[in-house]
């Protein structure tokens, strides 16, 4: 009789073990879902997060886009320091928001998606060294045609400089000879005729007045046509005349201190003044 209630305390006691275990069930689901809430709610504010900085990024950039633009202008460059400052500030604040986000994050995704995360993070490493070669290649390749640019401009410069050099050599060798041919010039230029003055008397044997006369002999192979201009004391005169070869043209009634041009085409011009 005595042991009679003993299967009532068993059954007791394993009602409150399954209760005690049920309990803790609902305890780790609680967790579970408490966890799981968190992480779609920090998974939802992220994005969020990352289109905050990359505005604010904009922003920054847009400010020192105007501030660069905006130097000469010292007024609007104190402004747009300010705003520079307020954006960085912002942007800083937004940037430790999300670092804050992203670590609370990556804390619970490694507890639950640690591999996952490590495969994505290897896929997205290897697509940046792929961008990275192909750029390489890329600016390899602007190297390569820029250095045959270089040397060709390098043949030119070349080529060029024994065009100037040869240039220079045919100058020098045309002052040359224009040097040399410049005494001829002169010579072919000097008029070929002598001259000389004869004193003589004209008017009545009593009145009479001294003069003289001017003797031009031609020394050309050729007919030489020349014009003579008398500039004096009195009225000035000229005259055209045609030297046949070998003959003298004479100009008489000259005074003392007249002055006498001998002009002929293709030659130099004679001054003479009568003495």
């Amino acid at each position: 009789m005595n042991d009679t209630p003993a299967p009532s305390h068993e059954k007791g006691k394993s009602a409150g073990l399954f209760f005690g275990t049920l309990a803790a069930c609902l305890v780790l689901a609680i967790v579970i879902i408490v966890l799981g809430i968190k992480v779609q709610h920090l998974n939802a504010r992220l994005p969020e997060s990352q289109t905050q900085l990359a505005s604010a990024k904009a922003e920054l950039a847009q400010a020192q886009t105007d501030l660069a633009k905006a130097r000469a202008d010292n007024a609007k460059i104190a402004g747009l320091k300010v705003q520079l400052e307020a954006d960085k500030t912002q942007s800083a604040d937004l940037q430790s928001q999300i670092d804050k986000a992203k670590g609370q994050l990556a804390d619970l995704q490694s507890q639950v998606e640690k591999a996952k995360a490590e495969k994505a993070e290897s896929a997205k490493l290897q697509a940046q060294l792929d961008q990275a070669k192909a750029q390489s290649a890329d600016l390899q390749g602007q190297l390569t045609q820029a250095a045959a640019g270089s040397s060709q401009a390098a043949a030119q410069l070349v080529q060029a400089k024994s065009q100037v050099s040869d240039l220079q050599s045919r100058l020098q060798k045309a002052q040359s000879d224009l040097a040399k041919l410049q005494p001829l010039v002169l010579k072919v230029r000097h008029m070929p005729v002598t001259t000389s003055f004869d004193a003589n008397t004209w008017g009545s044997s009593f009145g009479g007045h001294s003069g003289f006369t001017l003797r031009i002999n031609n020394l050309s192979p050729l007919p030489l046509t020349v014009d003579t201009t008398v500039t004096g004391p009195g009225t000035p005169r000229s005259q055209s005349n045609v030297i046949e070869v070998g003959a003298t043209l004479k100009v008489e009634k000259l005074a003392a201190g007249d002055n006498v041009v001998i002009t002929s085409e293709g030659f130099d011009p004679v001054n003479l003044t009568v003495k």
